[in-house]
């Protein structure tokens, strides 16, 4: 029952989006919406084709997941480092942690001057604007979801005398397992976010500077075609951070 829940929410998906697809292709080819505004999901498509098919767009792809993959590297382990410091010393995180979450409700890609300042047009500006945004989610969810873990749980633990590291890897770690990959999901996204965003303001590289050319240019269906790639490959790391996710909890839980 439950396989054939998932893969009715996945038709139902795939439907909403063939629906808004159409949509647009209708609206755009009608005239109800200028091609310069919107692109005909037809045209973006042949676009993207041709993309995959030059060496420019491949280039961008793999600066920008170069980029990407040390922000999100790095945010992992200082989030992950940061939110087991907050659970072990809980006077630390809560002195620490409002602070962090009220600098994190600012909007932290204003900081890029300060950051263009100190690296220049090149990639520790993206990067480091990346990591900033990446890293706390993924330390707020660590640090609560190993301080939601139930007591009764810590008790079972205790009992069987498990040592400091039994405990952690044993115990805390798997039952705080959802908590902690939905900020590593979150961080996921915001590392991501993050460097298309710097790219695509400092213009100095990557799928952002791709989309932010073609947008100056009025090259309507090359920017849709960028940013359409760039959605597909979030969604397929983002597919592959849940299958990872699924398998560990599969195996602790």
């Amino acid at each position: 029952m439950r396989s054939k829940s998932r893969v009715g929410i996945q038709l139902g998906r795939i439907g909403v989006v063939l629906l808004a697809l159409l949509g647009m292709e209708g609206a755009v080819r009608g005239g109800l919406i200028s091609r310069l505004i919107l692109s005909a999901p037809s045209t973006v498509a042949v676009k993207s084709w041709e993309d995959i098919k030059t060496g420019e767009l491949w280039q961008a792809i793999r600066l920008s997941s170069i980029e990407f993959a040390v922000a999100f590297g790095i945010a992992l382990t200082i989030g992950m480092t940061l939110g087991i410091i907050f659970y072990r010393f809980r006077a630390i995180g809560a002195a620490v942690e409002p602070l962090l979450l009220a600098f994190y409700a600012a909007p932290t890609i204003l900081l890029y001057p300060v950051f263009l300042t100190l690296f220049g047009l090149e990639s520790g500006a993206v990067i480091s604007i990346a990591v900033i945004v990446g890293t706390i989610p993924i330390m707020v969810n660590v640090s609560a979801g190993l301080v939601g873990v139930e007591r009764i749980f810590i008790k079972l633990g205790r009992s069987l005398r498990a040592t400091p590291w039994q405990m952690f890897w044993k115990v805390l770690l798997p039952a705080a397992t959802p908590t902690i990959f939905s900020g590593i999901r979150l961080g996921f996204t915001y590392c991501l976010v993050g460097v298309i965003a710097v790219e695509f303001l400092l213009f100095s590289g990557g799928l952002g500077r791709l989309v932010s050319w073609r947008y100056f240019i009025f090259d309507t269906e090359g920017m849709y075609s960028g940013i359409a790639l760039v959605i597909v490959i979030a969604a397929l790391v983002n597919s592959l951070v849940r299958r990872i996710e699924d398998r560990i909890r599969a195996r602790w839980i």
